[in-house]
């Protein structure tokens, strides 16, 4: 233990290695710029998509069938073999991104939102975010919409975790904006506890694009993300702890892990750190095998749908498309069918989703101080690398199950 708590020391500082410009006035200081092939970035982009098509879609049989004990045997399944399509788990995301890529901007103004979700957002819309598209009917923009005040489960609710992962793979090798962009449009919903979640996710996946060591080292970066205060920090601590305690037991870890956050902490299973504890616990078990990590994800419970979208985008941006394509598993049509937001395409290529982020990322590269350059005669960018940082910190009496709102 002692040796790898070196190692992973050793790791965390080679990423902190030198100072370039920052994002914000108080940013630490982030490492040199590093180059990528322009067709190296989209087959981790594709891969990061589709590992949140497949893990969203492939997971809702799974979807709160396991509470009190998590399914005896891994699931065994195919990838998507009639093709993917919306739900809540990446419809969102898709929406927000195709206008953003429509309209050239990266964050749509709070104004403009309410009127893409009175559009699109009137199907396949649960909790937080379907108390945020009411409170638009009443004249609410966000980010009230996603106040704790106004939206009753703005302060624990699980969209701060699967509404914002794409936010990382847009941001590639760029955390900081990464979170500034994924917290803009988790504030449609939700508010405290769940936005720890999301500067969390997306500062990791961000990371994941370019960071090549060890997963749980990446987990340990992107905390610096994160309130230290916050249920979400202590929650990757506890998942990190108890797969060390029990490395060949992963029922063992996930029935800790669930005694103390859910029943003796009290947050309920739709919330973002009973749910991101079993997500990370996923990860850690899986060690970068996109199936098992699939499996694992799903297998633990509680909302696994969400949970095994969250883990198969992590998993997908480290692994690229390419690896995923060539499992056997894989039997996914390059097809994606829109029944649930009238404004977008009714069928769309996943290729063709993996290049609308790739556009977008090209945005964010170049207004941070990236560069398009060709490498050995391919294109490709010079990335303004980024450490993670907190950018919202909780408030000093943060709501949680013993401090519900009134």
């Amino acid at each position: 233990m002692k040796t790898k708590i070196i190692l992973a020391v050793i790791a965390i500082a080679s990423w902190f290695a030198a100072t370039t410009t920052t994002f914000g006035q108080d940013a630490k200081a982030n490492p040199a710029p590093r180059e990528v092939f322009r067709e190296q970035l989209l087959d981790q982009i594709y891969g990061g998509w589709i590992g949140m098509l497949i893990g969203g879609i492939e997971g809702l049989p799974h979807e709160w069938k396991y509470t009190n004990q998590p399914r005896e045997t891994l699931p065994d399944f195919t990838f998507l073999d009639k093709g993917a399509r919306t739900d809540d788990d990446n419809d969102f995301e898709w929406t927000h991104l195709w206008f953003m890529d429509k309209e050239k901007v990266l964050k749509l103004p709070y104004p403009r939102i309410v009127e893409i979700w009175k559009a699109n957002m009137n199907q396949g819309i649960w909790v937080a975010n379907k108390n945020a598209r009411q409170l638009m009917d009443e004249g609410v923009v966000p980010p009230e919409t996603g106040s704790v005040a106004r939206n009753p489960a703005a302060w624990y609710n699980l969209s701060g975790q699967f509404c914002v992962e794409s936010y990382g793979l847009i941001a590639p090798g760029m955390p900081q904006v990464a979170a500034d962009i994924g917290l803009h449009y988790a504030h449609i919903a939700v508010s405290e506890e769940p936005l720890q979640a999301t500067q969390f996710w997306t500062s990791l996946i961000s990371q994941c694009v370019i960071y090549k060591g060890p997963l749980e080292d990446a987990m340990q970066l992107a905390l610096g993300a994160v309130d230290p205060k916050s249920c979400m920090a202590e929650v990757v601590a506890d998942a990190r702890r108890l797969y060390h305690a029990h490395p060949d037991d992963w029922k063992a870890a996930r029935q800790e892990f669930d005694k103390k956050w859910r029943l003796e902490r009290r947050w309920n299973n739709n919330s973002t750190p009973v749910n991101g504890g079993f997500v990370c616990l996923a990860l850690l078990y899986g060690g970068d095998d996109f199936y098992r990590t699939m499996q694992l994800a799903m297998a633990m419970g509680h909302d696994a749908d969400c949970n095994a979208a969250t883990a198969g985008t992590v998993v997908g941006v480290r692994v690229g498309f390419k690896r995923i394509a060539a499992m056997p598993q894989f039997k996914m049509p390059d097809l994606y069918v829109n029944k649930t937001r009238p404004q977008l395409p009714a069928e769309s290529k996943v290729s063709e989703q993996a290049e609308t982020l790739l556009r977008v990322a090209e945005r964010v590269i170049l207004a941070n101080g990236g560069e398009r350059v060709t490498i050995d005669g391919k294109p490709g960018y010079r990335i303004k690398l980024q450490t993670p940082q907190v950018l919202e910190w909780l408030p000093e009496n943060p709501h949680g199950p013993l401090n519900k709102p009134k």
